[in-house]
């Protein structure tokens, strides 16, 4: 079969709206709450917590294509909720946890960031827009997803 990663770039290229699904839970669960781990310290080793997150990665590389001249991608527009609420609290979900959004690290995810340059220089993105993502901290990508290309 094809690969997740293959199917999202074949339609992130071709897309004019890019809808992200982001939430946060109470437990800091959730595809923004998993965020918060990253540049943590452990508390026993010392090191930083860093992966390639799979959500950072789509947003980093939508937010570069939305910013490309020609491209076809106009906007990211994300869908932000919190937590589930039970079917005995009448079900869906919780407002997303604005507040939260300060525990984001201000330092880059340097695994997701290389492997998304990695994949803007093959997606043919300049290469002054890919050393920009290079540096981008965890913090710094969330609020680009609330704003358009200017037209």
């Amino acid at each position: 079969g094809q690969s997740w990663l293959a199917g999202f770039l074949a339609g992130l290229v071709t897309a004019m709206v890019f809808v992200p699904l982001l939430s946060w839970t109470d437990d800091d669960q959730g595809s923004v709450g998993e965020l918060s781990r990253i540049g943590t310290e452990d508390p026993v080793t010392g090191e930083k917590f860093d992966k390639v997150d799979n959500v950072l990665l789509e947003l980093i590389i939508a937010l570069a294509l939305r910013e490309e001249p020609g491209a076809a991608l106009q906007a990211v527009l994300p869908v932000l909720f919190g937590q589930a609420r039970p079917a005995s609290l009448g079900g869906g979900f919780a407002t997303f946890p604005f507040a939260k959004l300060t525990r984001l690290s201000n330092q880059p995810s340097v695994l997701t960031n290389t492997r998304a340059g990695e994949l803007l220089r093959m997606l043919g993105v300049r290469e002054d827009k890919v050393q920009a993502v290079l540096g981008r901290s965890v913090k710094q990508v969330q609020p680009h997803c609330l704003w358009s290309r200017s037209t």
